[in-house]
């Protein structure tokens, strides 16, 4: 059974179409008027990619790669299943000069292929929310297109005021990681794990992960509760083919202590344990990955 199966006699095309000019429309409206990292007015942005393109480019098959809409079973008719790799896991959020600047120290093969510093994963963190950042804001005008079309929603305020509140976090954790690469800080983050392995896997991934529970079913985060005062603490998970090797990383800053009883959980794991048990995190809680057409 196909996700979003369409019932018969449906004009796929047409709502494909609708789909699409709905999408193109709240990702104009949603685009900032300047550029979050360096406060610069902007009147167009940088096509940034969610996942660098060094570790896509290992597992395209004639420059193509399978999205995520291909696991999770779209129709291939409503939804893209596959892209090319400059067009897969990108968003526009901030200028190019920042894109090209901000994130070379972890978009760097030979500095991947060494543990990480706390810079290289400042960086990936400040990526990882801005693209959760980015989706809300999409998010929020796709709600407010769908309400005005359709009324879709019993009470949209809410709705909107729970993304408003996802926002606003998204931004603090922007800030709190890009200070720690302005101020090159040291010792702020625990990784639970990290592995060169001497294969490419089939897949690429990063991605911030609210967990809501640990390997025991313990909670971590109550991702229910949406008081202001609470935050959700995030760890993020990193899947990087390179081209004779992989790193898989996963990794959280210490002012999270709600993540310390996974730490020891994971410290007290087999390797291949571990593995299998961020491969379960990566299908279960993100959608941001990118697999090769070989499998």
């Amino acid at each position: 059974m196909e996700f979003l199966e369409i019932p018969p006699g449906v004009d796929i095309i047409e709502i494909r179409k609708q789909m699409n000019k709905m999408l193109f429309e709240a990702k104009k409206i949603a685009k900032p008027t300047k550029c979050i990292l360096c406060g610069r007015q902007q009147t167009s942005f940088c096509n940034s990619h969610s996942v660098p393109q060094l570790v896509l480019r290992p597992i395209a098959q004639k420059g193509m790669v399978l999205h995520a809409s291909a696991a999770l079973g779209f129709n291939e008719e409503l939804v893209d299943l596959e892209a090319g790799v400059n067009k897969s896991g990108t968003f526009n959020f901030i200028c190019r000069n920042c894109d090209n600047s901000f994130f070379q120290d972890y978009e760097n093969e030979s500095n991947l292929l060494n543990r990480p510093t706390d810079k290289m994963l400042a960086e990936i963190a400040v990526k990882d929310m801005l693209l959760l950042m980015s989706k809300r804001a999409v998010e929020k005008e796709l709600a407010k297109i769908h309400q005005k079309r359709s009324g879709l929603y019993e009470n949209v305020e809410d709705l909107l005021a729970i993304k408003d509140l996802d926002e606003n976090e998204f931004k603090e954790e922007i800030f709190f990681h890009k200070g720690i690469v302005d101020r090159n800080e040291t010792g702020g983050y625990q990784i639970l794990f990290w592995k060169l392995l001497p294969y490419v896997i089939p897949i690429a991934a990063q991605s911030a992960i609210a967990l809501s529970t640990d390997m025991n079913g313990e909670i971590i985060n109550d991702v229910y509760d949406y008081n202001p005062d609470v935050r959700m603490q995030y760890m993020h998970l990193c899947f990087f083919p390179l081209k004779e090797k992989s790193i898989v990383l996963a990794f959280y800053h210490k002012r999270d202590r709600l993540y310390r009883n996974l730490k020891h959980q994971v410290n007290a794991s087999q390797q291949e344990d571990i593995l299998k048990y961020l491969n379960y995190l990566l299908f279960a809680h993100t959608e941001n990955y990118f697999i090769s057409k070989t499998i």
